[in-house]
């Protein structure tokens, strides 16, 4: 791999966590963490997908105990290990549907591999609300829609900024082979 291959395949995952960054201070616990995992997903060898994931959500975390104030007690603790398990739930839910891209046109694919995302995400979060303490309309329509939107918007936006990157040069035009 040469020098500017190398630097081109660091530049994507460096832009999902300059990414969980912006949204970790503009919506705290509300990052698309399903969004970001598609998008690894798509791109990235799965171990470089699990990692780009991993430290978006250890990202996220930092910046909400040690700058947004997020209490220390147990359970918001207990909550931030969730969504860290929910992080890489949704990678591996895209990779399983990363598999479809071959049988579909490429958008139809990239939309597979989201909502696996999003349902793998979501499921290991309504899971542990069964065992941690949760707010009774944590899971209304109107909740579950605002994570699904924001999940969208942040897809389909990077997922448009991957492309012109591509096209630039600048990331890999397309997913690596190797793992």
């Amino acid at each position: 791999m040469t020098v500017q291959q190398r630097s081109t395949a660091i530049l994507w995952p460096v832009a999902l966590v300059a990414a969980a960054v912006l949204f970790s201070f503009a919506l705290a616990c509300a990052m698309p963490f399903a969004a970001i995992g598609a998008l690894a997903a798509l791109v990235l060898p799965p171990r470089e997908a699990l990692v780009t994931a991993i430290f978006g959500w250890l990202v996220n975390q930092v910046i909400g105990f040690g700058f947004l104030g997020y209490p220390t007690d147990l359970t918001t603790l207990a909550g931030g290990a969730v969504l860290g398990l929910s992080a890489v739930a949704a990678v591996m839910a895209a990779l399983v549907g990363q598999r479809q891209l071959a049988r579909h046109f490429f958008l139809a694919g990239a939309l597979i591999v989201f909502a696996a995302a999003l349902f793998a995400q979501q499921a290991v979060v309504y899971a542990a609300s069964w065992l941690l303490p949760s707010h009774p309309s944590a899971f209304s329509l109107p909740v579950i829609w605002q994570i699904g939107w924001t999940n969208a918007l942040a897809f389909a936006t990077f997922g448009a900024l991957y492309g012109l990157g591509s096209q630039a040069g600048l990331v890999p035009s397309k997913r690596h082979a190797a793992g």
